[in-house]
């Protein structure tokens, strides 16, 4: 047995442990939802498990399906199941290069200094870089460098995801903590734009974007949607976001939010802030910014971008995922938002290619 023989089968494993993790977390979510609005129609979860069945290759499928199909009231063909994502879907499409986001030096590597890149500097295995990857000799020199744009930093982690490993620290803190600071990546605190202000103020709202790879090759938006923090946390963490669902052609806000329970809201719960009749500042800037960022990294053909805007208006991309970017929430509130790529068929042939299929 060779060496990819033995990291396919360790990756095998995870995927199996993750995906059976995922059907819990439909589970609850379903009974979130059922709690609000009522049992899941049996008409539709039959057909939730005959299209997992006959079109995705299995029942173990139809959980999230359930999910999608409480959220949007009805049963819609071409939905991807949040676990037949991960397990099938962004290991035929991506293969090992979907955890080169893992690693947040990356970003330095393969975007290069755009201008919606905030990158300040990397911690690589004990080594401080600047933006462009070259060594910064001194702890001080570092912080100087790192602190040039204002009074804090946001570190983040590598591998972590959720809002975990995501630290926001003044300079004395950053000294005490540099040392045993892990691999990751720090950019400035972003001064948010006035609307995601008056949304949630103690924290930076971010809008989740997915791109694809068109089968002609273009890259393009299929999902938008805004995440926001609550008061008492300095960052937006998914296990407390509200998230409210996007036009993906104009970036304007739904009039329904969701909590993290799933459960429908009209307005921030903390700060009243009411969604309808608000749209994204610099929107179209945002598309364009990650449809031509996608275009750099054509061999990892789905893409989940975090991005805020700035008080002037400035695009800044945050962090881009390209192993377990999550499609859940925009396929059960505006979905099916993949289709045409051929994904639904990977289930029964793997060696389809989603991009000619």
């Amino acid at each position: 047995m060779n060496l990819d023989t033995i990291e396919q089968a360790e990756d095998g494993l995870r995927m199996k442990v993750r995906s059976r993790l995922n059907s819990r977390t439909a589970a609850k979510v379903l009974r979130s939802i059922e709690t609000a609005k009522g049992p899941l129609p049996k008409q539709l979860q039959s057909q939730a498990d005959q299209y997992a069945v006959e079109v995705l290759g299995s029942k173990s499928y139809a959980p999230w399906l359930y999910v999608y199909c409480a959220v949007a009231g009805e049963f819609r063909e071409g939905w991807i199941p949040d676990n037949y994502y991960m397990s099938v879907v962004l290991p035929a499409i991506e293969g090992r290069y979907g955890g080169l986001s893992d690693m947040r030096s990356m970003t330095a590597c393969i975007f290069g200094q755009e201008k919606e890149i905030p990158d300040s500097g990397y911690v690589v295995k004990g080594q401080l870089y600047n933006a462009s990857l070259e060594p910064v000799a001194s702890l001080q020199g570092f912080t100087d460098l790192v602190f040039a744009g204002g009074e804090q930093v946001a570190f983040k982690a590598d591998a972590s995801d959720r809002g975990r490993g995501v630290h926001i620290l003044d300079r004395d803190r950053f000294l005490q903590t540099a040392a045993g600071l892990p691999d990751g990546v720090i950019q400035p605190f972003i001064d948010q734009h006035e609307v995601f202000a008056q949304v949630a103020a103690g924290s930076v709202g971010t809008l989740r974007m997915t791109t694809v790879l068109e089968p002609d090759g273009r890259a393009s938006v299929r999902s938008a949607y805004l995440r926001f923090g609550r008061d008492a946390e300095d960052h937006v963490a998914s296990e407390s976001n509200i998230r409210v669902v996007l036009d993906t052609a104009t970036g304007a806000f739904s009039p329904v939010g969701y909590s993290v329970d799933w459960l429908e809201i009209d307005r921030h719960p903390d700060s009243g802030f009411v969604f309808a009749g608000h749209q994204v500042p610099s929107y179209a800037a945002c598309r364009e910014a990650v449809e031509r960022l996608h275009r750099r990294i054509p061999m990892v053909p789905s893409i989940g971008w975090d991005l805020a805007v700035a008080r002037d208006g400035s695009v800044q991309v945050l962090e881009w995922n390209s192993g377990h970017n999550d499609i859940k929430f925009s396929e059960a509130t505006s979905g099916p938002c993949f289709q045409g790529l051929g994904w639904e068929h990977l289930g029964r042939n793997t060696a389809a290619s989603p991009i000619l299929a």
